[in-house]
């Protein structure tokens, strides 16, 4: 007690003492001239802080103990430790990754130069591409005005948003956003790219890249419930298009803005939300957060703002699509393991899938195989040419957890568009090993009639009848004079009940559009309490057969799901109209109510410049890309040079270049000599979708032999319950049967696009040749088993020759492609074939 005293007035006399030193000597000085260190006294707010820092360590270490003691009390097994465990590094990892990316994304807000090389591998797109330019001066203004677009943001969420949201469902009558905060962290435009070349003079086209990593915070609450978004990510290439430009103020009629491909977006949830931050919840939430901003503002949607009166809004919306995109999933080859093996290597159970702005497909799961074959075709509908992309992602199935990623490509449409038919090999990005095989063919749309034909012919030779052959738009604009829900009844029995007589049992309808082709349905959005809705929304419908098929529209009440009243429209009844398309009333079966449609039907062409679309946009391209170059005149086409062989282009095909389409048959028809009808007809180009084998036909002279060259065959379809097959070609010269007679070329394993380079002799002269036919069939060799069960034909493909109509048979001539037809088991080896093509 003492020493406690004496130290503790020793400690308040040299506290004095230093006090009076100070004033004295000033700034801490002595009177002689040595400077007398300050003593340090630790706040109370730092002692506290430590102190809750230590208790909080404390509380976790024991949390730790009592888990363990409780696993061990209750004898839990040792797996669920480690489950807990992996889920626990699983969720820090991810995250560490979202804080470093949304601080670095802050940085670059703040110090973009300093940010850019400290991380050069997230340039902005002005770095690559010098046709985008930089827009500081628009980020300085988003600085500037992004204050006051908070406040306007949170005005249109309270006084727009969350009365409709009260109103929808009488579950959400007690939502309310609890808190709207932007942040202080503007978005920032990344480059600016303007299109001047190919552009309609009545318009302006520019592409923005959009990156936002803000600090905002958004709370809802329901009722007791509070959850909410914060650090929201977006980073997307956004277009706008001003059309059309007037002559009066204020000079632009209208904007439409709209993403070209699905921006990524990433959030953190906060609160009762956070429990979906788990594996496989979170990117379940996150993937239909993506598809609602799909469905609004992803091509082919789009949001338009009229600055003019009297515009139409819907083909500002919803303009003419510009052709289709066919795209033949062939195969993979070379993809990571992503499965561990304990006996052998461990492999994968890849799956495709291909986005198109905001349409989405994917293909069967192959399992158990890094060489997947899937031979599957999709087909999507295009509406903007430059800048938009076709994505491809190849994922590793893995059930009851987040699926492997195995790499993943991009398309740009617009080469696609220029060559007309793309044949590839496209290397996966991200990682280590693995390529995709891909066919792809451009197709516009025509309003002639010609081309359904063409488009026939070629499914009929592809035995592809799942194809589409014509896109069909409908514009579903508006209805009136709709019926009471439960109305429609009573008129098809031929009373005719007032609207006012009848009893109401709620309030007015909230009706709605279902239409439907086949298998394909597409909804409209509900009005809600009115007979006279306006929809203004358009739907694009894949056509396989426009001779037989009909559009079935019904208009649904979406509180009772009753029928309003419906209409049934044949396909074919616009192939006869002008341009074929309509825009007109029509009449609901059993009312008297009208429902205000525009149709258009295009057919499906393969050739270039055949769209002719009233409201069609032509394709744009960037400003570096330089002058248009004038087309040259038509000129007759040269004769195919030995140089280019078999080899050549497989070579080409081989390095992931695309082949090119010659010209249309309606140029062709003008440049090219009339072939005699003897001579089998020219097939214009290759087909992506036909099996076909390559052949060399040549008399030798010398020998007195008739010399046929198997060089390969492309796209072989193997039977159903195999992947691959071992082809090999067996020939009949007929009508002999004799041995002299039957060639057949060497087996080729595993390969659906074998290469032979084989020739077979046949002893018969020039004379007897040209009488002759040759019976050409590509067969699947089969085991002993397989033979006996006869559970397989093993054809392949059979094609017929008839050596009379191929033209000088006695000089050496260029390979000629022959389309395979497919073998049932029933067909006529009398069946000739006259389609051949000759070699690029």
């Amino acid at each position: 007690m003492a020493d406690s005293a004496e130290s503790g007035a020793e400690g308040a006399g040299s506290s004095a003492g230093g006090t009076a030193g100070s004033a004295a000597g000033g700034d801490g000085q002595a009177p002689g001239g040595e400077t007398q260190p300050s003593p340090t006294v630790p706040s109370r707010l730092k002692v506290n802080e430590d102190l809750l820092v230590l208790i909080k360590k404390y509380a976790i270490q024991l949390g730790i103990l009592v888990v363990v003691w409780l696993v061990g009390y209750w004898a839990f097994s040792v797996s669920w430790i480690m489950l807990g465990l992996f889920v626990w590094m699983w969720r820090e990892k991810k995250q560490k990754a979202k804080e470093f990316k949304i601080k670095t994304a802050r940085n670059a807000a703040q110090n973009e130069q300093a940010t850019v090389l400290a991380r050069l591998e997230d340039l902005p797109s002005w770095v690559y591409f010098p046709d985008v330019e930089r827009a500081e001066w628009l980020n300085k203004i988003l600085a500037q005005l992004w204050p006051y677009v908070g406040r306007y943001v949170e005005d249109i969420l309270r006084s727009s948003v969350e009365p409709v949201v009260k109103d929808s469902h009488e579950m959400l009558r007690s939502f309310q956003f609890s808190n709207i905060m932007l942040g202080d962290m503007p978005p920032r435009v990344g480059g600016i790219q303007v299109y001047t070349e190919h552009v309609h003079r009545n318009e302006i086209i520019l592409d923005m890249e959009i990156m936002y990593a803000g600090d905002c915070d958004i709370q809802i609450r329901m009722k007791r419930f509070l959850a909410g978004i914060q650090d929201l990510q977006i980073h997307g290439t956004l277009r706008v298009v001003m059309k059309p430009l007037v002559k009066f103020s204020p000079l632009i009629g209208g904007i439409t803005v709209f993403f070209l491909n699905r921006p990524e977006i990433d959030f953190n949830l906060t609160n009762l939300a956070d429990v979906f931050d788990f594996p496989g919840l979170s990117s379940l939430l996150k993937g239909i957060v993506a598809d609602q901003v799909s469905n609004f503002m992803v091509l082919p949607n789009r949001y338009p703002m009229p600055l003019i009166p009297d515009l139409e809004v819907a083909k500002l919306k919803y303009p003419m699509p510009v052709g289709v995109l066919r795209i033949h999933l062939k195969e993979a080859k070379e993809l990571m393991r992503a499965d561990v093996g304990f006996m052998k290597k461990g492999k994968s159970d890849p799956y495709c899938t291909l986005q198109v702005g905001a349409q989405s497909f994917k293909s069967k799961t192959i399992e158990n195989t890094l060489e997947p074959r899937w031979n599957e075709y999709y087909e999507a509908v295009v509406d903007q040419l430059e800048g938009q992309t076709m994505q491809v992602n190849m994922f590793d199935e893995d059930p009851g957890s987040k699926d492997d990623p195995l790499g993943n490509a991009a398309v740009s449409i617009s080469e696609v568009v220029k060559m007309g038919f793309s044949d590839v090999w496209l290397p996966l990005e991200d990682a280590t090993t693995g390529q995709v095989h891909l066919r792809m063919s451009w197709l516009s749309l025509s309003s002639q009639m010609e081309a359904l034909d063409k488009m026939e012919k070629v499914k009929r030779i592809a035995d592809a009848d799942a194809l589409s052959s014509a896109l069909l738009v409908v514009r579903v604009d508006s209805a009136k004079n709709l019926p009471m829900p439960g109305m429609l009844k009573n008129t098809r029995q031929g009373r005719s009940i007032p609207r006012m007589t009848v009893k109401k049992s709620g309030s007015d309808p909230n009706p709605y559009v279902e239409l439907s082709v086949a298998q394909k349905h597409w909804k409209t959005k509900p009005q809600y309490n009115t007979y006279e809705p306006v929809w203004e929304e358009a739907f694009n419908f894949l056509i396989q057969n426009p001779l037989h098929q009909e559009l079935l529209a019904e208009v649904k009440d979406e509180k009772t799901k009753k029928t309003l009243g419906k209409k049934v429209i044949s396909v074919k009844s616009l192939l006869t109209l002008d341009k074929m398309s309509t825009k007109r009333p029509f009449r609901l079966d059993g009312t008297s109510a009208e429902l205000h449609m525009e149709l258009i039907l295009r057919i499906l062409s393969s050739e270039a410049d055949e769209s002719d679309d009233l409201d069609e946009i032509e394709p744009i391209s960037p400003t570096a890309a330089g002058p248009s170059t004038p087309a040259a005149p038509p000129t007759e086409p040269a004769q195919p040079s030995p140089a280019s062989s078999t080899e050549d282009r497989q070579a080409n095909n081989s390095n992931g270049s695309v082949v090119r389409r010659r010209n249309n048959a309606a140029n062709a028809s003008t440049t090219t000599p009339t072939r005699p009808k003897s001579e089998p007809a020219a097939v214009d180009g290759p087909n992506p979708y036909a099996s076909q084998v390559q052949l060399s036909l040549h008399h030798s002279a010398d020998t007195d032999k008739l010399l046929v060259t198997v060089h390969k065959a492309t796209n072989l379809m193997p039977q159903a319950n195999q992947k691959m097959c071992d082809p090999y070609v067996r020939i009949y010269l007929q009508p002999d049967k004799n041995r002299s007679g039957r060639k057949k070329t060497s087996v080729v394993k595993d390969n659906v696009n074998p290469a032979w380079d084989e020739t077979l002799e046949f002893p018969v002269t020039l004379a007897e040749a040209k009488q002759r036919s040759l019976d050409i069939v590509i067969k699947n060799k089969r085991s002993l088993f397989e033979t006996i069960r006869g559970n397989s034909t093993g054809t392949l493909g059979r094609v017929e020759v008839d050596l009379s109509k191929v033209d000088n048979l006695a000089t050496q001539n260029n390979p000629i492609w022959f389309d395979l037809k497919q073998d049932f088991g029933s067909l006529s080896r009398s069946s000739s074939v006259s389609s051949y093509r000759s070699e690029l």
